[in-house]
Formats: structure tokens, sequence, C-alpha cells
């Protein structure tokens, strides 16, 4: 099955198909950047990029997708909410 029609099952457009790809390349660029260099970035892409997951996770469940195709999604929600949620993901700066 394609994007174009996995989205279409959801009931969404593919312009909306478009714009969700666009926003979670940037989000997941952000993460890869506060992971790597700028730290501030870490937790506030993952607070919205698990937004995103949470509504993947529903539209999969919504059309009563399998675990595996909801699988993915689930599982980058986890992460992201592990980022947000955890102070081990905190930096301290050394003085």
């Amino acid at each position: 099955m394609s994007m174009s029609e996995e989205f279409s099952a959801y009931g969404l457009n593919d312009s909306i198909m478009v714009v969700v790809g666009i926003v979670k390349i940037l989000l997941a660029l952000l993460l890869l950047a506060g992971g790597l260099k700028f730290t501030a970035l870490l937790k506030p892409s993952a607070a919205i990029m698990s937004l995103f997951m949470i509504g993947a996770v529903y539209f999969h469940i919504s059309i009563s997708d399998g675990i595996l195709p909801t699988l993915p999604s689930a599982t980058m929600l986890l992460c992201c909410l592990l980022i947000v949620f955890s102070p081990k993901f905190v930096r301290e700066k050394k003085s």
C-alpha cells in the first residue's frame, strides 16, 4: 500500500500527507540535532513528534490495522515520550 493509499484509508488527502511528511522530517532532523549538539532542541522536538505519533497510532487503530503496521508509530511514540519525561536526557552544563 502506498502512502497516498494509506492516507486515503484514514480519510486524509494528499495535501495533508505532504504536510505531515515534511513536518515529520523536520522534527526528525531537530531530534538528531538535539541529540548531537543543540540539546535545547531535544525535548521540544520529541514532544511535538509524540503528538504526531499519537495521531498515527490513533489512525492505525481507527481503521483496524494490525499490530505490525502500528508498531513503528507506537515504538517512535514510546521513544519520544522517554526523551520528554526522562531526566537522563537532560545534560547539565559543567561549570
